[in-house]
């Protein structure tokens, strides 16, 4: 549990200047947005919002799939951090997280963490549904690094 830092101006637009500036209708959009992308588990958190901060809670989660949770919600333009109130089952083993920069891909990616370009498809894989290739990737954006 803790709070996880985001760039505001990076990520999925799901809503604009004109409409959605309550943190009522942020927080339905950022559960519409899990749910779209087939995130697993989403319909066993709460969402809310404050401001520019996601908070998300539940329980019975995989570290995984809270892992995927955070991660989808704050990659949301607009969103500065979200807080961590999920728990999931002991001995669970936490991934590392990774901000993409600019130049970055996932082979380059991997070589950093992993020592080896060709295991991206761990990242690949670590990030989906929320990815759908691997050359889709963009600067600000939080990926999970599994260990």
């Amino acid at each position: 549990m803790g709070l996880f830092n985001f760039v505001k101006e990076a990520g999925e637009k799901l809503w604009d200047s004109v409409t959605g500036n309550s943190d009522d209708a942020r927080k339905s959009k950022i559960e519409e947005h899990l749910k779209k992308a087939g995130v697993p588990d989403a319909d066993k958190v709460q969402v809310s919002v404050q401001g520019d901060k996601v908070v998300v809670s539940g329980d019975g989660l995989s570290q995984e799939a809270k892992e995927k949770i955070l991660v989808a919600a704050g990659n949301v333009e607009g969103i500065n951090s979200v807080e961590d109130k999920v728990a999931v089952a002991a001995g669970a083993t936490e991934s590392k997280f990774y901000t993409v920069e600019k130049g970055d891909t996932l082979s380059a990616i991997a070589k950093k963490v992993y020592g080896n370009a060709n295991d991206y498809n761990k990242i690949f894989e670590a990030n989906k549904p929320m990815l759908s290739h691997p050359d889709k990737i963009y600067p600000g954006q939080v990926l999970r690094i599994p260990q």
